[in-house]
């Protein structure tokens, strides 16, 4: 049996017991195709701690980057609305930045390294030192301050990324939201980025949502997940992962806790009978 979390002093209070940063209320959308309403999600709601890191699992089709994108907003929903900071969202939030999946197509290819990085600065009212000093920093950051003046078709795809993480970082948001960020790029330079945001989200206090397919990223890095269903879908469950921090991208993956977490969230989206729930799979999981 699964037995009750003992909270670690390393792992983020739930959004319940923290302040509340992003708060989802409601929400109800769809599209219509060829005159006919198809859909989406209806009544989703979910409340994020400020300084959390959430993973949001789905199956395909449920509507988890469409969330997304209202929440970051670049879509308006049919109904419900999300607060950011206590006021509602009804255009992009100038203090919360949206890391695209297709990472390569929102780099601009005539600037170098650095000057992609500084896009996230113009506006900014800096000098143009205090902003190549910023860029450098970034670039230092997620390790790329030695191609600062190469361009993203002399790069491979997961420095792109790093590139993109890096102009991300510099317009110094609250609250970060990825969608499938890691998808395009080979499992090893995966497991090496999953690593590196865990690492500047640790230093910065940012607040991230993460859309991924991959349970085991999911796992790895957030402090909850939820879970939406079949659409038009909803929050099925949230479930704390526990897991202690700093995450090994080894040795984490070995732990009985990490298992059991994986285990039971492959059975909700392959839609198996759980051995701890027959009727319903788990929403607490525990220490093994």
């Amino acid at each position: 049996m699964l037995r009750p979390v003992h909270r670690d002093a390393s792992v983020p209070e739930p959004a319940s017991e923290a302040q509340t940063i992003l708060s989802v209320q409601d929400l109800c959308h769809g599209f219509t195709v060829n005159g006919k309403a198809v859909p989406v999600f209806q009544g989703v709601s979910l409340d994020i701690a400020q300084g959390e890191f959430l993973g949001v699992l789905g199956p395909s089709g449920c509507g988890k980057s469409t969330l997304l994108q209202i929440i970051a907003g670049l879509l308006p929903s049919v109904s419900g609305r999300v607060m950011f900071e206590g006021h509602p969202i009804v255009a992009p939030p100038e203090d919360m930045v949206y890391l695209f999946q297709q990472y390569n197509k929102s780099l601009l290819p005539w600037r170098s390294t650095k000057a992609n990085v500084g896009f996230a600065l113009e506006g900014r009212g800096l000098s143009r030192q205090e902003k190549n000093e910023r860029c450098l920093e970034y670039l230092r950051i997620v390790g790329l301050a030695d191609f600062a003046d190469h361009f993203p078709w002399q790069l491979s795809g997961g420095m792109q990324q790093r590139v993109a993480i890096a102009r991300a970082l510099a317009a110094n948001p609250k609250v970060l939201l990825m969608d499938e960020p890691f998808s395009a790029v080979d499992a090893l330079t995966r497991l090496e980025l999953q690593t590196l945001v865990l690492d500047v989200w640790a230093k910065s206090k940012l607040t991230i949502v993460m859309v991924t397919h991959d349970v085991d990223e999911a796992v790895f890095m957030a402090d909850r997940i939820a879970m939406l269903g079949e659409r038009p879908s909803s929050v099925a469950t949230v479930v704390e992962t526990g897991l202690p921090r700093p995450r090994d991208p080894i040795s984490t993956r070995e732990l009985p806790r990490f298992l059991k977490l994986r285990h039971s969230l492959l059975n909700m989206l392959l839609k198996r009978p759980n051995e701890d729930s027959p009727q319903r799979p788990p929403q607490d999981f525990g220490h093994a």
